[in-house]
């Protein structure tokens, strides 16, 4: 031996066989290059931060002091009001939409001190929060809850697993204010989904508008009494009603703005980017070796040769569509029943097999085109035949005869910054 690195070239671990898409891919990648030239990744959104009054991502643990969620908003340096949140109920910190992010599973919430910058009286806010629901069977599943003692004050929820509900409670009474479940995108179970409802009192006619991944599902005229709480904590995840309105799932990035957010702007607090083909990320030593094709579709660089379903504790147990299918589903994934088009926020990509031996996973880029990463080897844009990728169920895939459809996921614009779960 000379004492080079062996470089895997099945995106099956090596353990667990992948021998014969290493025989195609060892000849094929002989010959492939980058041939195209490389694509510009998108602009990156920018982060609003006029109105930002409240930004919470993830929480931090001590083995002395209780686990906390910080705000993350800056309004502490220009206020000198602490907005630090503490977390009731058990460890709450997990994998979130970005890195860490909150399971609060078992009714676990996080309280932030009573904060006047959270109270908007009688003007406009906008409240937003990824969620990941694993149980949709709660009525009621709290986000947000800021309501005093009296009762004035909102809260934001999802309900019947399937509905964005905005309550708004002043000294005359209380409306539930609700979002169009008929409207896409809809809410499904074990998938990431921003929420988000934007409030415009102070403008006519007044307005406010439901979210569901950056698009709106459907608008409804606000009360327009003041919702003033001027005692009671700030709660993400839990309800002053009682525990069985508490959120109890996976959440992340509760961010809240002292304005409404336009249907333009809304996007850009959602909106993550899509992957260009730039592959210098994928095929620096220190990771190529170390994510196959399922790390760079998702754009997640993990370094643990990411397998589909070993995040949600259910590998494929054999090697045809249907077991890497529901594995794929398991984590998060979102199969499509065609050709993908381009709208909404997800990237595209794509899964074939070799029968009995292996799998293989492509992505589509922000020219249309799409590229791959086979097992440890370097990402390209060509196929077994040196060809560029208008579509992989038509390109030459050497064994992987099986083509198992297209699936839509949370990537990113930035390599190895993907939001979903893999592992």
């Amino acid at each position: 031996m000379s004492g080079a690195a062996v470089i895997p070239l099945s995106d099956f671990p090596l353990t667990q066989g992948g021998g014969v898409k290493g025989f195609k891919w060892c000849l094929a990648t002989t010959v492939l290059a980058v041939v195209a030239p490389v694509q510009r990744s998108e602009a990156l959104p920018h982060r609003i931060t006029y109105g930002l009054v409240g930004e919470w991502k993830a929480t931090v643990t001590s083995a002395s002091l209780p686990e906390v969620a910080p705000d993350s908003s800056g309004l502490a340096y220009s206020t000198s009001h602490d907005q630090t949140g503490t977390v009731i109920g058990g460890l709450a910190q997990a994998d979130g939409w970005t890195g860490l992010g909150m399971n609060l599973a078992g009714d676990k919430y996080i309280q932030v001190p009573y904060s006047p910058y959270l109270s908007f009286g009688t003007g406009d806010f906008t409240l937003t929060a990824w969620v990941r629901m694993m149980d949709t069977t709660r009525t009621v599943k709290t986000i947000i809850d800021n309501r005093g003692s009296d009762g004035r004050g909102y809260t934001f929820s999802v309900v019947n697993g399937n509905k964005l509900d905005l309550l708004l409670s002043d000294s005359a009474g209380s409306t539930h204010h609700q979002s169009n479940p008929s409207l896409a995108p809809q809410l499904v179970a074990n998938r990431w989904h921003h929420v988000a409802v934007s409030v415009r009192r102070t403008s006519w006619p007044a307005i406010a508008t439901f979210f569901v991944d950056g698009i709106p599902v459907g608008t409804t005229s606000p009360r327009l009494g003041s919702i003033v709480n001027t005692a009671l904590p700030f709660l993400i995840g839990g309800n002053n009603d009682g525990a069985s309105y508490r959120f109890s799932d996976h959440i992340d990035e509760v961010i809240v703005f002292n304005t409404g957010l336009s249907d333009a702007d809304l996007p850009y607090v959602t909106k993550p980017g899509k992957p260009a083909f730039a592959p210098s990320y994928w095929n620096d030593p220190s990771r190529q070796y170390l994510n196959n094709c399922y790390n760079y579709a998702t754009t997640k660089a993990t370094n643990t040769y990411a397998q589909p379903g070993r995040h949600s504790g259910a590998v494929a147990s054999t090697m045809d569509c249907a077991s890497v299918v529901q594995a794929a589903l398991n984590d998060g994934l979102e199969l499509l029943p065609g050709y993908p088009d381009a709208s909404g926020y997800k990237s595209a990509v794509a899964l074939v097999v070799a029968p009995g031996y292996d799998y293989h996973w492509y992505r589509r880029g922000t020219d249309n085109l799409w590229t791959h990463k086979p097992g440890g080897t370097a990402a390209t844009n060509l196929d077994s035949l040196g060809l560029t990728i208008s579509d992989p169920a038509t390109a030459n895939r050497g064994v992987y005869t099986q083509f198992c459809g297209y699936f839509r996921v949370w990537s990113d614009s930035i390599d190895g910054s993907g939001h979903e779960n893999i592992r």
